[in-house]
């Protein structure tokens, strides 16, 4: 008895690691310029795929939470602290793209 339910405990989480994966990798799919455009313009200060490794220096985007959108997007376009304003540098299309990258990232 207690194998099988085992075996039906490692079953279920091999489905929930895939179901995961699967909505990550699609998010990521539908949107593969997000990925692009984090990679060019804000991994060198926010971290590869949002590691910050940089000790509280910037933001640790991994916190940011779905409700935080425009927050995000007014941080994006006019900067905040040590950020740059990134407004006529990056269209609004662009920043949402980045946004979907952070979220589908964040969510997996």
């Amino acid at each position: 008895m207690r194998k099988l339910l085992w075996k039906y405990f490692l079953t279920a989480l091999s489905v929930a690691a895939l179901s995961s994966l699967n909505s990550f990798s699609s998010a990521r799919a539908a949107n593969p310029d997000g990925e692009r455009l984090y990679s060019d313009y804000c991994s060198s200060c926010h971290g590869e795929e949002l590691r910050n490794t940089s000790g509280g220096v910037t933001y640790d985007l991994r916190r940011l939470k779905p409700a935080d959108h425009e927050r995000f997007v007014n941080s994006v376009l006019n900067g905040k602290n040590q950020m740059p304003p990134w407004r006529g540098a990056l269209e609004p299309e662009q920043i949402e793209a980045i946004w979907a990258y952070v979220r589908a990232t964040l969510d997996k």
